[in-house]
């Protein structure tokens, strides 16, 4: 019996979400990304059969660079460790080549050593290493947006995010989510996301990149942490949304405190994202 990989289209989607509900049962989004993930145009649904029967998916997502994501990787339990995962990583790569992407990059767990091995095996490298922290709604989101505004265009959107681009070591997140900082990306960014800005070039970029009605995210911030954060806290507050997320490089521990100050709570788990330049 061979596995092979084709499209998946939305008549896949029962199938797919039963794989997801088994192989992730406390990591279930599919279904809320359905209409962006089952559009081929931006990327591939990788759906992987034996015989006919769905027994894996994944999904390849082009970025606003033209680089290559790779996401929500799932395997029914049945199936793992036979091969299925290596099929559809198989055809990660060959999507690789056909989009000729510069760049191709995944996120998994610290200690997901499975999902590791399979993204060194075809040449990516850790090269980022993250913290997750996340305000829950409550009575501690009040903030203020101080002296901060949006910026206007996204040549400002440049200028205000690349000072701080070296504090996340080139990447922005969001979503679990990395992108490397670049012109594309900024601009991309300045029409999906809000990004803000002060007279002291302080600056905070909130929004997300999907499951808008889940939660808020703190994609970037740097300069006065207490004003970003405030800012943030305002901004959330307003969404009547029931979380805010940020994620932050791990070795930050100035950033990690400044967010604890400010009610965020940081899990002892820790997130790495692997790369591989084409």
């Amino acid at each position: 019996m061979s596995i092979v990989c084709r499209k998946g289209v939305i008549e896949d989607l029962p199938v797919l979400l039963e794989i997801e509900k088994r192989s992730s049962p406390r990591l279930l989004y599919l279904d809320g990304v359905k209409d962006e993930f089952f559009d081929n145009t931006t990327g591939e649904l990788i759906v992987a059969e034996e015989d006919g029967v769905p027994i894996g998916f994944a999904r390849f997502s082009l970025q606003y660079d033209g680089s290559g994501w790779l996401e929500i990787l799932r395997v029914d339990p049945d199936h793992q460790k036979k091969g299925c995962g290596a099929t559809i990583w198989k055809r990660f790569i060959e999507l690789c080549g056909i989009y000729k992407v510069p760049f191709v990059r995944m996120y998994t767990g610290l200690t997901n050593y499975a999902s590791r091995v399979l993204g060194e095996r075809n040449g990516l490298k850790v090269s980022y290493q993250t913290r997750e922290g996340t305000l829950m709604a409550g009575s501690n989101i009040n903030g203020s947006y101080g002296n901060f505004r949006k910026v206007t265009s996204s040549d400002e959107a440049e200028r205000v995010i690349a000072p701080h681009a070296g504090i996340y070591h080139g990447y922005f997140c969001q979503n679990r989510t990395f992108y490397g900082i670049n012109r594309s990306v900024c601009e991309g960014l300045f029409k999906d996301v809000s990004i803000w800005t002060d007279d002291n070039g302080s600056c905070v970029i909130t929004g997300a990149r999907f499951l808008k009605d889940q939660g808020l995210h703190l994609g970037l911030m740097g300069g006065d942490l207490d004003a970003c954060i405030s800012l943030a806290k305002a901004v959330f507050s307003e969404s009547g949304l029931p979380k805010l997320v940020c994620m932050i490089p791990s070795e930050r521990d100035d950033y990690k405190a400044a967010l604890e100050k400010a009610g965020f709570t940081f899990p002892d788990s820790q997130i790495i994202m692997l790369e591989r330049a084409f």
